[in-house]
């Protein structure tokens, strides 16, 4: 298994460049075609028309905004100009949102960011990185807005409550995990604790160990949505792991998304890259 098409979401925050080194250390390991796809934040300009010379500011606004995606392009540019893989730029218009869902359909994997409020450019809308996890149908890993993660995959905690989305991403996890060592962290929350078509963790130490991984179970108790997101970034902490794999739950209608309650604490408080899926 690999990855033949991986996107990485670029923009003018600090961070963008450890997502790219990131993408390009997967893109290599797996041969993978790497497309740098641009989206910054947009504003809306509907209620823009009620200021005075909104034309002017619109257009100083676009202005600033085209030459700071333009500096991204030429250092996305030159960093792939070794030749050494295939890679594509693209850019989005209007709203981010609606223009890198619409482009990262075709991804075998997504490489965003976890929202670092403290970036004056790291926010590109609301709620862009939980709509890229839960609408695009597609893996997305998460990098955390702080520390180094310089490599993901060769040891790994894998959440397992033997669901639907446990099982989509770790299956979408596989090509990261093979030959890696990996501990399945098996709870539920108090909410599914009873579902009858969960699967045992020994399905997931199963499908692990066909791909080479070495693999353990640990087991936890049922708890609180909260309580068994802290114990998994614990556990991750434990085992010194550089990745988590986890389902994600949540639904939405009119881009106005709920997340359980786990998904919604790993993605405040993630310490290592976090591969989601849903």
């Amino acid at each position: 298994m690999t990855y033949h098409t991986i996107f990485v979401h670029l923009d003018d925050s600090v961070r963008s460049w450890d997502r790219l080194a990131m993408a390009i250390q997967l893109a290599t390991a797996h041969q993978s075609r790497l497309v740098g796809l641009f989206a910054g934040f947009a504003p809306e300009t509907t209620w823009l028309y009620l200021m005075k010379e909104a034309a002017q500011y619109l257009a100083e606004d676009r202005a600033r905004r085209e030459a700071r995606r333009e500096a991204v392009r030429q250092r996305f540019q030159r960093t792939m100009a070794d030749g050494a893989l295939e890679w594509e730029w693209r850019a989005v218009e209007g709203d981010p949102i609606t223009g890198v869902l619409r482009e990262a359909r075709e991804a075998s994997l997504i490489v965003a960011g976890q929202y670092d409020a403290a970036d004056p450019y790291g926010f590109v809308a609301t709620q862009f990185a939980e709509a890229l996890v839960l609408e695009s149908g597609r893996p997305v890993l998460l990098v955390p807005a702080m520390g180094e993660a310089t490599q993901v995959g060769g040891r790994a905690v894998v959440a397992w409550d033997g669901g639907r989305e446990a099982a989509r991403a770790l299956h979408d996890a596989l090509p990261l995990l093979a030959g890696g060592t990996v501990q399945v962290f098996c709870a539920s929350t108090a909410s599914q604790s009873l579902r009858q078509d969960a699967a045992p963790a020994s399905v997931a130490a199963r499908m692990l160990e066909r791909q080479g991984a070495s693999a353990s179970i640990h087991h936890s108790p049922a708890g609180a949505d909260m309580v068994i997101g802290e114990r998994i970034l614990s556990c991750a902490a434990d085992f010194g792991a550089n990745l988590i794999v986890m389902g994600a739950y949540g639904h939405g209608r009119f881009r106005e998304l709920a997340l359980g309650g786990v998904t919604r604490t790993m993605m405040a408080s993630m310490t290592v890259p976090v591969l989601m899926a849903h």
